[in-house]
């Protein structure tokens, strides 16, 4: 009974294929648009994406976010180096600076200033020169695509950043920020320099774990000094992840697009799935005249739901992962990341998606009486 229902759904191409592709273009929206809400939420974590060196964040307690922060002093860093089970403590610098470019332009960037002594913080890949020229004065570290909007800035070039003078020794890769500003890494001095601060000019500090020590245990050491507190890495992107998503309109604005896949593929598996089981209505009352339980002309109907269901969704998510893998590939501004929790419920969607969509065929089966096959319809 089962190849008779394969059959059926094969042997009528057009609508077969009409089935298939209007669920692989929702399976298709919903995964396009999820990887790129996905990739907006990791850039909106900004310096937490590049910083691999630091087990703890240890912030200003009314942090919400990691772009908005309260500035700590250097006496706060000493606090926490003397807390038990911290291996170091450094000041991590997050700011922003005009650029003077060489051809008249301007270009707004994001200084990242880390401890001259130890360089925590510092970018996983170096492209052009060594991270240890940024003790050269001046020295400068631009992101790779920032600089090609940046003039196309090279090793040795001077820029201007405020009215003062860097040069650049070395490019490296990083991710940007949500804002996609230019990324520019230098030592913590320079830092401050560029982007002028209070009295208090520490926007975090970077701490490294003993070996043996429990993160837990030392955040409450941490947060029992009063005036800081302690995330980790993954605590910290949360925490940033969950402002952007309730204080921003983008959570909603995806949520709309990606809820509009669903229903498009809902409406579309129904209309269309209803009208080839209805032409084929003939073949069910046969198959019942014959003796057919409806348990049994249930499953054809819900093993062709799932056909079309499974192949219609692998198109579109193949379709999603390419351009997924295309624009990380081409390192695009527009960072889309597909996770196999989005796959899967995706993929979960697009199946209650056919299935509701079958519901009124499934419901004309079981209905159908077998005096059907000698009537004149």
């Amino acid at each position: 009974m089962l190849a008779v229902a394969l059959r059926m759904l094969f042997g009528d191409r057009t609508k077969y294929l009409t089935l298939v592709m209007g669920l692989a273009f929702a399976a298709l929206l919903m995964n396009q648009q999820g990887a790129i809400f996905m990739g907006l939420l990791n850039q909106a974590t900004g310096p937490l994406q590049n910083v691999t060196q630091a087990d703890l964040w240890v912030t200003d307690p009314g942090i919400q976010w990691v772009a908005e922060y309260r500035f700590l002093s250097d006496e706060q860093v000493s606090r926490v180096r003397s807390v038990e089970g911290v291996a170091w403590a450094e000041p991590f610098y997050n700011g922003f600076a005009v650029a003077e470019l060489s051809n008249g332009d301007f270009k707004r960037c994001q200084i990242l200033g880390i401890p001259r002594t130890t360089l925590a913080g510092q970018p996983a890949v170096m492209v052009q020169g060594r991270i240890d020229d940024l003790w050269a004065p001046d020295a400068l570290i631009i992101e790779e695509q920032s600089a090609k909007l940046m003039n196309n800035a090279q090793v040795g070039d001077v820029i201007k950043l405020n009215d003062r003078r860097g040069v650049v020794v070395g490019i490296c890769k990083a991710r940007r920020g949500f804002e996609s500003n230019a990324i520019i890494y230098t030592t913590f001095d320079n830092a401050v320099r560029y982007s002028p601060v209070g009295r208090k000019r520490v926007s975090y500090i970077l701490v490294k774990l003993q070996e043996g020590a429990i993160a837990s245990q030392v955040q409450e050491r941490i947060a029992a000094l009063g005036d800081v507190s302690a995330m980790t890495t993954g605590e910290f992107r949360r925490k940033s992840i969950a402002f952007i998503v309730a204080a921003t309109g983008i959570g909603i604005n995806f949520g709309i697009t990606i809820a509009l896949g669903f229903v498009v593929g809902l409406l579309l598996s129904a209309s269309i799935f209803y009208q080839f089981t209805v032409e084929n209505i003939r073949h069910f009352a046969v198959l019942k005249a014959l003796g057919a339980r409806t348990r049994t002309l249930v499953s054809m109907v819900m093993l062709q739901a799932l056909t079309v269901g499974t192949i219609g969704y692998g198109i579109g998510a193949g379709a999603a992962g390419a351009f997924t893998i295309t624009t990380r590939k081409l390192e695009s501004e527009l960072s889309a990341y597909l996770p196999w929790e989005l796959l899967v419920g995706s993929f979960l969607a697009t199946l209650l998606t056919i299935g509701l969509g079958s519901l009124l065929s499934i419901r004309r089966v079981i209905k159908v009486p077998p005096a059907l096959v000698f009537s004149g319809m």
